[in-house]
């Protein structure tokens, strides 16, 4: 009998399920429109759907998680505006930091640009982002930069921070599922510029206090700069 491969089973498995939540996303948007705004159910429609839209999120990253992991993934770079794309990221998250009453935003310089891929980066944030929902207290912000060769994205949250040094298991994947963490590292060492990988961190906020990951992707010289008029 021919050995399974487990992982491809699970990895079709997770692609069904995330079609049905597709589905249930779409008859539950039916369903919030029928509903008057003044409907004491409509909080928990929206509730729901804010739950439904995090699941398919870590369905997106399971797929993606398999497929780098077993070299499946090929990156589609371009280049792209960072206030755009961080722009998008709050867009798309809001509804959700709206329903557990966070203040979700960004900064960056407005003329920054870099060079990564798009739908692993969005998944990254999203993650990162989704994850900052369960703990900050009030605020999420999201930020860029340019730093030497990296273009560094970084996630703020003002919760509690993450577990003390000494007390963290020595791989900080093991905390939690540590899926997360582990995604984005592999979706950050994926971008090599020159034989330069990108990577990421996992610290405390300067400005919020609390948590923050940051992931830092390498580009070449000239495909990450700042306009000056």
């Amino acid at each position: 009998m021919k050995k399974l491969n487990i992982s491809t089973i699970l990895a079709s498995a997770i692609h069904e399920s995330k079609n049905q939540v597709g589905t249930l996303l779409y008859q539950l948007q039916g369903l919030k429109d029928t509903t008057d705004s003044n409907d004491p159910n409509q909080s928990k429609i929206i509730l729901i759907e804010e739950s439904l839209k995090k699941l398919n999120d870590e369905w997106v990253e399971y797929l993606y998680l398999y497929r780098l992991a077993s070299n499946g993934y090929d990156l589609h770079v371009d280049t792209f505006s960072i206030d755009e794309f961080l722009d998008d990221q709050v867009f798309a998250l809001q509804p959700s930091a709206n329903a557990k009453n966070l203040v979700l935003d960004y900064h960056c310089d407005t003329n920054l640009t870099g060079t990564f891929d798009e739908r692993l980066m969005t998944a990254v944030v999203s993650t990162a982002v989704y994850n900052a929902f369960r703990f900050a207290k009030s605020k999420i912000i999201l930020s860029a930069k340019q730093e030497k060769e990296f273009l560094v994205i970084s996630i703020e949250d003002d919760g509690k921070g993450f577990v003390h040094i000494e007390e963290q298991p020595e791989d900080i994947f093991e905390v939690n599922t540590g899926l997360g963490l582990y995604f984005a590292e592999l979706s950050a060492s994926a971008h090599v510029v020159n034989e330069v990988c990108g990577f990421i961190k996992k610290e405390s906020s300067l400005s919020l206090g609390g948590a923050s990951l940051t992931v830092y992707l390498p580009q070449a010289s000239e495909e990450l700069f700042v306009e000056h008029y």
